[in-house]
């Protein structure tokens, strides 16, 4: 398998999507690709997700061991999923909208944006490849939904008035 430069900025957007910045991004990229480059991949069917397995399990490896990494506690009492709310796809946001709420968001989120806004995964793709109950996934992208609506409203109220 050769690694086109499509391949590798989808890649890279992942990496920049775990880690928030772009050097670091660039390391995770590099240090993904050198292990999967030390593979025998024969058997590997689908070799940009082991990529980006592998790149995920780098950046928890490494970040958290620094201290880096955001981790968000949980609250599994959390049941009720409210999922009549606007859509995430039509809230309309301007770039720097975009990355000044992005800076705000944690690692995990952004992982979870990358692959369902991004990428496209269903929540059951997602709640698999992230190995976490469909249910606590979809009660994270509601939280994230609500913040992100919040902080557009808000934006968008400052640049009306």
């Amino acid at each position: 398998m050769t690694l086109d430069r499509d391949t590798l900025n989808n890649l890279y957007r992942y990496c920049f999507a775990l880690s928030g910045n772009e050097s670091d991004a660039y390391d995770l990229l590099q240090s993904g690709v050198e292990k999967f480059l030390r593979v025998k991949t024969d058997s590997i069917s689908n070799k940009i997700a082991f990529i980006k397995k592998i790149i995920r399990n780098h950046y928890i490896d490494e970040y958290r061991k620094q201290s880096r990494a955001n981790v968000e506690q949980f609250d599994e009492a959390v049941t009720y999923v409210d999922m009549d709310t606007q859509p995430m796809e039509q809230i309309i946001a301007s770039q720097l909208q975009v990355e000044s709420v992005w800076q705000e968001l944690s690692s995990g989120e952004r992982e979870i944006l990358y692959f369902w806004a991004v990428e496209g995964y269903s929540t059951s793709e997602l709640a698999e490849f992230l190995q976490m109950p469909r249910g606590t996934l979809l009660s994270k992208i509601h939280r994230l939904r609500i913040r992100l609506e919040e902080k557009f409203e808000d934006t968008y109220r400052e640049d009306v008035v």
